[in-house]
């Protein structure tokens, strides 16, 4: 299912696949194959919310991962937005999200601007889901002084534009680069990624 994931040249496709592995999503990736980067993210992002009261959106928050690591290091108000509703269903299992919301994170987000005190997004900037353009709505929806952390997989880095619209938005004043490392992603296939911190203008 994870190749058939990579590979898919539809939302459609994605979808489907996604239905197939929501129940198993976190023991085939994060038990068996090593997916760390949901961790090392949230460890990044926690170190920088200024306060246990900040709000915080998940976007891409999948089965939520990254929202367990969250709550686990005491943030309290965690939204999250993924295009798989079965994928949301399991992330509402896990009782850390305020609000879960089904959306498209290549379309405009019907959320308001500088909505959030922080954003996070890991393991959607990859091959067949979520384009490069959508960071500037992840941009958009974070408050001023807001830090954005999120990993791009380490092929699409490669083969997307990906630091064309990080440079873009700096250029434009909406943001800044604050670290972008490349770290492991999933450790059994010995992938990494690059985990990119921004602060919001």
């Amino acid at each position: 299912i994870h190749d058939r994931v990579l590979g898919a040249s539809s939302l459609k496709d994605i979808e489907e696949a996604y239905r197939e592995w929501a129940d198993n999503y976190d023991q085939d990736l994060v038990k068996e194959s090593g997916y760390v980067a949901p961790r090392q993210c949230a460890a990044v992002l926690g170190e920088l919310l200024p306060d246990a009261n900040a709000v915080v959106l998940d976007a891409g928050c999948g089965t939520g991962l990254v929202g367990q690591y969250l709550a686990e290091a005491g943030v309290r108000a965690i939204d999250g937005i993924d295009y798989s509703r079965d994928m949301l269903d399991v992330a509402a299992t896990k009782g850390c999200y305020r609000e879960l919301m089904q959306a498209d994170l290549n379309g405009p987000l019907d959320i308001k601007s500088d909505r959030y005190d922080a954003t996070v997004c890991v393991g959607t900037f990859t091959s067949g889901h979520v384009k490069p353009e959508a960071l500037f709505e992840l941009i958009r929806v974070t408050g001023a002084q807001g830090p954005l952390c999120f990993t791009v997989r380490d092929s699409f880095w490669r083969e997307s534009q990906f630091t064309d619209v990080i440079d873009e938005a700096a250029r434009q004043g909406l943001a800044t680069v604050v670290s972008s490392t490349e770290v492991p992603y999933i450790e059994k296939e010995g992938s990494t990624c690059h985990q990119v911190v921004m602060l919001v203008a």
